[in-house]
């Protein structure tokens, strides 16, 4: 008897198959971390947080389900807190009525910022192509400004070092510009990869997009200004273009 011979009732093997057997902990496939699905955890606001980091595309498409507004007020809620801790610390450095000011203004700054771009935003995520609702943008911009409030609570340790340490303006406001924009980017980073998955086919207008919203942003702080500085006055009695008061925080500008 030829003990080499196959069994014919044994299925044969495929060399070729990757998947692994149950048990033996081998390669996962690849999943798009921007797809739209569903939350496998309760839709709440810290299982949110989490998931905005790793798969946000489960977080927009869980703002769209039902139950999604409570979800909306818990991403609300957390941008607050993480905007107000960062102008906290940038408030810090000069300490006295900027302990207050510093994180109303940030906040502030956002929002409006927000607001204002938010009907460009619609405009040209349509023009690109997305098939979806004005709320549902809104919600695409919600999930960006919360990760890049997130990144900036992330980013807070170190304002805060400088903040203690260091008694140069320029280097403080460089130090927030740079912190700000690294958020800004892995943000919109996001919002043109689920802008993808939403229908969009136009990425360039987006990221024309994301730069308006990025000098808007610039704009407030001047528009706010002082943010770092101290003033008599909440907000400015002149109006200035951001880079002639960043010009002038560094001192290669006068007055």
């Amino acid at each position: 008897m030829n003990t080499n011979e196959p069994n014919p009732s044994t299925p044969p093997v495929n060399p070729a198959s990757s998947k692994p057997a149950p048990g033996s902990g081998g390669p996962r496939p690849w999943q798009d971390p921007f797809a739209l699905e569903s939350m496998p955890e309760a839709p709440t606001a810290l299982n949110a947080i989490a998931s905005l980091l790793k798969v946000p595309g489960r977080v927009l498409f869980q703002l769209s389900e039902p139950g999604g507004g409570k979800l909306a007020l818990g991403l609300f809620v957390c941008l607050v807190v993480c905007l107000l801790t960062f102008g906290l610390l940038l408030g810090t450095f000069n300490g006295g009525t900027q302990l207050w000011a510093a994180p109303a203004k940030v906040l502030l700054g956002t929002f409006a910022s927000a607001l204002i771009c938010l009907p460009s935003l619609v405009i040209f995520a349509l023009l690109g192509g997305a098939d979806c609702s004005i709320t549902k943008l809104g919600a695409l911009l919600l999930t960006m400004l919360a990760l890049m409030g997130l990144l900036l609570v992330g980013f807070a340790p170190v304002i805060w070092v400088f903040a203690q340490s260091s008694s140069t303006v320029g280097f403080m406001g460089a130090l927030g510009i740079a912190f700000w924009m690294l958020s800004w980017g892995f943000g919109l980073r996001m919002l043109t990869s689920l802008a993808r998955n939403l229908g969009s086919r136009s990425k360039g207008a987006l990221l024309a997009w994301g730069c308006i919203f990025l000098l808007v942003t610039f704009q407030m702080t001047s528009t706010l200004r002082p943010i770092l500085g101290t003033s008599d006055t909440f907000l400015p009695q002149t109006k200035l273009f951001f880079l002639e008061n960043w010009m002038s925080d560094i001192g290669l500008r006068n007055g």
